[in-house]
């Protein structure tokens, strides 16, 4: 049936950084039609096989078939239809890149079992979206980042401001779905892409709140706790950009940018596990005051989890920590912290900071700890120091030398992480 596919009578030509999802919302606007109907009509979803909506595993990657025909069917090259998908961003970002990642070498383990690609929700910048003053994008809207979907992109530094992550009117994600639609309500026709499509509770209803008015635009947090996240945000992006550094310091040692961004998910679950540790470490009291609430719940829900798993009733699981945070500013507040820590330049730094995180993780529960000390993908500096004692000399000179035996190089002054 692809084969078949004829173009598109009209097109959009696809905006920096913009994800598939946007540009369906996009293209639906600009035709009148359903989303669903625009990814029957550009091969992406089997005409009758879209009850459940457009896949979300199109969100990353597209096979031949499909990248072939959306390109016929949009009149866009190849690679400008790769540009709208997240695979290539796993170059750069380690939690999406397979090759390190043994776990989610298939796509569709890629996005539904990588709790760190945000798949069914996504943050998103109102003035972003409200276009930038052309007429294509006055019609139509702005655009939905891919880079909206990675958890380190918690601000817009185009507008210098942190992003959101609900609907102003009711309050839930704004694309709210039945899991797996990449679209909420994809056979609704009518909406504009700056518009909510989440259902509201115990109706049928489209909640339809437009995600650019002055609700949406109003700074909700303060002019310093905005300036930490911006400058947080300034370090990321440099590390997330193709032209950017290959390497970045990890404990004292030059490591690959994606492997640097796999030992900040490590480090993201140890802080909410062992926190109030490192709580001085946080860039403002505003922020640190957003982890404790955010921690008070995982360690609620950690503790009920631990409880049904004595019972016998399930299997503890640690996605009570290691699952990265919904708010933009919370997620922005741990991984603030996690590269602090990152940034010790020397090993003995490193075990004086980390000491009492390791501790307090190894007490609340040891096989946990383990596994989030030596997370999957990430750095052998990383597991090296952090599976070693502080007080065992001769372990940390082992350690040491078989670091530099992995061809790891240590970190110049010039090269540590400084904001």
């Amino acid at each position: 049936m692809t084969g078949r596919l004829r173009p598109l009578p009209r097109s959009l030509d696809p905006l920096a950084d913009e994800s598939i999802h946007g540009y369906l919302l996009r293209l639906a606007h600009r035709f009148g039609v359903a989303p669903l109907e625009i990814a029957v009509r550009t091969g992406l979803v089997v005409q009758g096989r879209g009850r459940n909506g457009i896949p979300v595993r199109l969100l990353h990657d597209l096979d031949e078939q499909r990248l072939d025909a959306f390109a016929r069917a949009t009149c866009l090259t190849h690679d400008e239809v790769r540009g709208l998908l997240t695979a290539l961003l796993g170059e750069r970002y380690g939690p999406l890149n397979a090759g390190l990642l043994a776990e989610f070498r298939t796509p569709s383990g890629m996005l539904h079992n990588n709790r760190w690609i945000l798949t069914r929700a996504t943050r998103y910048c109102p003035r972003c979206l409200t276009g930038d003053g052309t007429e294509i994008e006055e019609r139509h809207g702005g655009c939905w980042r891919r880079s909206w979907r990675l958890p380190p992109v918690f601000a817009c530094l185009r507008h210098q401001r942190p992003l959101l992550y609900g609907c102003p009117r009711c309050g839930q994600d704004i694309n709210t779905a039945r899991a797996g639609s990449l679209v909420a309500r994809a056979s609704e026709a009518g909406l504009h892409p700056a518009q909510c499509r989440a259902t509201i509770p115990g109706t049928r209803a489209i909640c339809g709140a437009s995600l650019v008015d002055g609700e949406a635009n109003r700074l909700p947090h303060s002019p310093s706790t905005v300036a930490a996240l911006l400058r947080l945000q300034h370090h990321f992006d440099r590390l997330l950009d193709p032209g950017g550094p290959k390497s970045v310091g990890s404990f004292g040692w030059l490591v690959p940018v994606a492997q640097h961004f796999i030992d900040l998910r490590a480090l993201s679950a140890l802080i909410f596990m062992t926190w109030p540790c490192g709580r001085e470490l946080a860039d403002t009291e505003a922020l640190a005051m957003l982890v404790d609430r955010e921690a008070e719940k995982r360690h609620a829900e950690f503790a009920k989890s631990r409880a049904e798993a004595e019972a016998g009733r399930r299997r503890q699981a640690s996605h009570h920590y290691s699952n990265p945070a919904a708010d933009p500013a919370v997620a922005g507040a741990v991984l603030g912290i996690a590269a602090k820590l990152l940034a010790a330049p020397d090993e003995n730094e490193t075990h004086e900071v980390m000491a009492p995180i390791i501790d307090r993780a190894k007490e609340r529960n040891f096989s946990m700890s383990y596994q989030f000390r030596s997370f999957g993908g990430s750095s052998y500096p990383l597991q090296a120091i952090l599976l070693t004692s502080r007080r065992d000399r001769g372990a940390l000179q082992r350690m040491e030398q078989r670091i530099e035996s992995k061809g790891f190089s240590r970190l110049t002054g010039a090269e540590q992480f400084t904001r």
